[in-house]
């Protein structure tokens, strides 16, 4: 197949996700100004918080990219059944890829801190954070993998996977990360997107991913936020300043071990260092066997890599994924 249009149709689709994420800027703002005009209280109603803030997503931005990316032909990677034994070891490797990419993104984002005197936010988990437990389970952890998935795994996968597995795998993980357009969310989200994207390419199937990442976003997002909840932040971080030889503090140190949610949160973090711990294990593991079959693939050799990642419209998207993440940043500081 000709080198230029296979560079043609990578440039064609980064152009829709361009596309994307200005259609659902444009909106953001334009929902944006009308809730400052009509002085419409929303922070205090998680439900129309996660509409205002994913319907520029969802219902204009993802469109506007499904409309122009229709010339491009779709080709889904061959079906193939994973076993829920492999489920469980996608799981405990994503669990483990995700926290050693948000170590490193941590460590990155503190350097960039102190070097321009800025702070940089986790604007999305602390948006989440702050809302009710059943709207964040049915749009952080139920409709948004679902979006997510289809948008980033099913379409560019089913779009560019024809063409290069291996590259295609690839672009996913890193425009999933860009499109978070959040320094802090990079890092990890990149990471992970990897992984479902490998996933999906060795199935078929989006329902895996999509199992992988609402379990991901469950298990590391809302179940930790649910238990801190029900902490007392202020009577732990008052035992933790006393005087542990203090009778007092001793007897208040007691109570607060015995609570429910307290306890909850100790049995979490176990649970948590014992997933990393297996995850740990498998990473070799699958790193070792991470392989897809590109024989027949028409993108490879000399200049392959050149052709998928740098044309105008890859260029294009992260041009307006680091502009708007800049931004963003900015308008924090």
């Amino acid at each position: 197949m000709d080198r230029k249009k296979i560079k043609s149709d990578y440039a064609w689709l980064g152009f829709s996700f361009f596309l994307f994420v200005i259609a659902l800027e444009v909106s953001s703002y334009f929902i944006l100004f009308l809730i400052r005009k009509n002085n419409i209280d929303f922070q205090n109603n998680s439900w129309l918080t996660f509409i205002l803030g994913l319907a520029p997503i969802w219902a204009v931005g993802f469109p506007v990219c499904l409309a122009v990316i229709s010339r491009l032909k779709s080709k889904k990677p061959e079906e193939n059944k994973i076993e829920v034994k492999s489920m469980f070891k996608f799981y405990f490797v994503v669990a483990f890829v995700m926290m050693a990419s948000n170590i490193l993104g941590l460590i990155i984002t503190a350097i960039i801190e102190k070097a321009a005197g800025i702070t940089i936010e986790n604007s999305t988990i602390d948006l989440i954070s702050k809302q009710k437990i059943l709207p964040s389970i049915i749009f952080a952890v139920i409709l948004g993998p679902i979006f997510e998935e289809l948008a980033f795994r099913k379409v560019i996968i089913d779009k560019l996977g024809q063409y290069s597995k291996k590259y295609t795998i690839l672009l996913s993980g890193i425009m999933f990360g860009l499109f978070h357009t959040n320094l802090r969310q990079f890092f990890y989200a990149t990471a992970i997107g990897i992984v479902f994207a490998y996933v999906y390419t060795i199935s078929g199937k989006i329902r895996y991913s999509i199992i992988l990442h609402s379990t991901v976003n469950f298990i590391s997002g809302i179940l930790p936020m649910a238990i801190i909840k029900h902490l007392d932040l202020e009577a732990i971080q008052k035992v933790a300043e006393a005087d542990p030889t203090d009778q007092a503090a001793q007897q208040a140190a007691l109570a607060m071990y015995s609570e429910p949610a307290f306890l909850g949160f100790l049995g979490y973090l176990v649970m948590m260092g014992l997933i990393l711990l297996i995850g740990f294990i498998l990473f070799f593991d699958f790193i070792k066997n991470l392989k897809v079959d590109d024989t027949e693939s028409p993108l490879k050799g000399k200049g392959a890599g050149r052709a998928a990642f740098f044309n105008w419209g890859i260029i294009l998207f992260i041009i307006i994924s680091v502009a708007v993440t800049v931004v963003e940043i900015i308008g924090m500081n």
